[in-house]
Parts: C-alpha cells; structure tokens; sequence
C-alpha cells in the first residue's frame, strides 16, 4: 500500500514539474559513446578484468546537485525519471548558490599526514618511560581522489547510538548490535571510534557536545529526530567546521521514545518543532560547518535504519564510494553493490549538500539545476538562535 502511495507522488511529481523540465537539456546526464584509439584497447581491456569497486572510481560518471525552492524540498525530487539515468552516479541537494559555493572553497585539511610527521619529530626525544600507550597504526590516505572531492580522517569519527538506552531488539540491545558493525570494519580503524552509547549510561548534552566539536564525521543511530536530542540552539552554536560527513539513521519511534519526546515537545513553541524536520536538520548542521549530510526524508523503522547504517559503512569504507554515489546506488538498488543486501527499495535518504571522502571515503558533486530560495535560511536561523543574521557566520 505504501508503494503505490509512493509512485502515485512520484507521478504527481513529473506532472507537475513537466512544463519545467522540458524547457532544458539533459543529454549532458546521459551516457556518452566512445570509441578509444586502438592503441588503447589493450589497457582498456585489462582495467575491465578489475574488480567493480575500481571500475566504479574510474568511471564515476556525472554528479548532480539539486537546488530547489522549500516547497519542494520534501519530494522525492531524487526519483525524477531524468535522475534515473545511466550517465549519472551521484544526486544530492543544497539549499543555494552562497551555501553551496562556500562548501566548494573550503580549505582542505591536510592534517593527516602532515600532523603525523610532526608528532614523529617532535616525540623522538620527548618519549618519557611513563608514556607506555601503544602505538597506533595510521592508515594510508588515498591520494587519488577525484575532482571536486575532500577526504575525511576515519582515525575521528564518533558516533552517538540509542543516547537514552530506550532500544532493545529481540533481547539484544542497540549498542551490541552497533559494536558488531564496527567490528567487521576493524581494519579501517572503526575500532578507535569514540562515542556515546546508550548502554554504557545516559549521557549529558555536553558529552554530545564535546564529541560533535573533535570529529571528523559522526553517525547517529537512535529514535526520534537527532535534534530531538541536541536543542536547535545548542546545534546552532556549535563549531563543526572540522566536521565533514554527518550520517544520521533516525526518525523511529517505541513507545518509550514516543512519551519521552511527547513530554518534550509541550515544552517547545511549534517553530522549534517545525527544526526538527530533515531540511531544517540538515540547514542547522550546514551553518554549524558540516559539509555533507545524509539523513531520513521520512520516518522509518529501527531495523531498516540499521541495515541501512551497514550497507553505508560498507560502501564508504569496504567499496570505497563517495558518500553521494554510495546514497545513489543504494537508493537505486545498484545490484554490483549491494546484491548482499537484498532489497533496498525502502531506503530513500537524501544526501544534502557537498558529499565527502574517509581517507578512503569519497565525495564530490558538479553541476546543478532548479532553482534556490533563501527564505529557509532565514527562518530556521530566527527559530533556532533568534537572530537571522547570524545565519551568514558560514566558514
């Protein structure tokens, strides 16, 4: 029955935004032909014996950006059949033209390796008999990224999994369940997150604070909206300029989580409940410096944000996709990628502004199309921190 609720919006959708689309040209998203010299069929045909994962980064095909007003930013806008094609390997949205120029000119952190090489001068004589800790083994970065891309330092991603301990699935709780994800990326240093879980005791706001200002990236797996646990001025006030991939799984619900935010939400005026949509979300985690975000359009349940977390970490770190080709893949059901995961018709995230790369992980976007609207900007920045202006504190 949901299904065909959701094709019935997607055909209202291309009927409605028919007279629109069809005043331009997209031959530029569609798979172009080429014939190489025959001087180069022989590389070609030994690079086609490589694994998907490697055909994939060498033939990335285009990336689009999606600017659309806020009356369409709740849609599906990524199942447009012209999205749908061959030629296209990454759809993502931002909210304008100023904030998605800011994203793009960024300075990148070259932190990795240059901080590991003053840590090795500067501790060849300083090493006392007291400082026993063991030694940490780096990881590579992959400087072969592709145009317009960032990496990200896995060695600081923290995650925040079920913060108030309301999660238990057939007898085992969340957090056992997030630890054995994890483990099965040990190799890509998973086993060095820090973070906050619900089973080791409830957590204060400034332990989320503190773990959300020293990260790279951050993953979120819990119930209700992550603003629901975080309040839209505490966000707004955040430093996360050194943050560059947000991955949230949340929007379900129990019954434990339904009373706790009920009691919660009579405390809030109806613009701050209206912060904890998607949009708003993301636009907060956008001002706060975040680059890319990956969260819920709608609500969904608490083993398929799981699967979904799974099938994410596994494309980012396993796969080596970017985040906005592993959100486009797994959207389309990319069968090379995730043909262990069965169905993946149900997840429809959307991927909000300039995706990002995790030493191995991956992002970039070019292009875009529609149109942008700042009347968003204004008033989730009135609702969260008062002041509209301060909106524009955009690094």
């Amino acid at each position: 029955m949901l299904g065909l609720h959701f094709r019935e919006i997607i055909q209202d959708m291309e009927d409605y935004l028919k007279p629109l689309l069809a005043q331009f040209d997209f031959s530029c998203l569609r798979p172009q032909a080429a014939t190489p010299p025959a001087s180069e069929m022989t590389k070609t045909k030994d690079k086609d014996e490589k694994g998907s994962s490697a055909k994939l980064a060498a033939e990335p095909g285009e990336c689009v950006v999606l600017l659309a007003d806020r009356g369409l930013l709740e849609l599906p806008l990524e199942a447009l059949s012209i999205l749908q094609g061959e030629g296209l390997s990454s759809v993502s949205r931002d909210f304008s033209l100023q904030l998605l120029h800011s994203r793009l000119n960024i300075e990148e952190p070259d932190k990795v390796e240059s901080d590991n090489k003053k840590e090795t001068k500067g501790g060849k004589g300083n090493k006392g008999k007291g400082d026993q800790s063991p030694a940490i083994k780096v990881m590579r970065v992959n400087r072969d990224l592709p145009a317009n891309t960032f990496p990200v330092d896995i060695r600081h991603m923290k995650c925040i999994v079920d913060p108030h301990n309301e999660v238990n699935i057939e007898g085992t709780s969340l957090s056992t369940r997030v630890k054995e994800i994890l483990e099965s990326h040990s190799q890509h240093c998973s086993h060095l997150w820090e973070g906050c879980v619900g089973s080791r005791g409830p957590h204060s706001l400034s332990e989320m604070e503190r773990l959300l200002c020293s990260c790279s990236a951050f993953v979120y797996l819990g119930m209700e909206s992550f603003v629901a646990n975080i309040p839209p001025a505490k966000l707004a006030a955040i430093d996360l300029s050194e943050c560059r991939l947000a991955l949230l799984f949340d929007r379900t619900q129990n019954s434990a989580s339904v009373l706790r935010q009920r009691n919660l939400d009579m405390l809030k005026s109806a613009a701050q409940v209206e912060l904890e949509k998607p949009p708003e979300t993301a636009l907060l985690l956008s001002l706060g410096g975040v680059g890319c975000i990956v969260l819920n359009q709608w609500h969904s349940t608490l083993p398929q944000n799981t699967r979904s977390m799974t099938k994410v970490l596994d494309c980012l770190l396993r796969v080596r996709l970017t985040s906005g080709q592993t959100v486009h893949v797994l959207r389309r059901g990319d069968s090379e990628v995730t043909a262990s995961y069965g169905n993946c018709s149900r997840f429809f995230p959307a991927c909000w502004t300039f995706p990002c790369t995790v030493c191995s992980m991956r992002a970039g976007q070019r292009g875009l199309f529609m149109t942008t609207s700042s009347a968003l900007c204004s008033s989730v920045a009135s609702a969260a921190i008062g002041d509209p202006y301060t909106l524009w504190r955009i690094r």
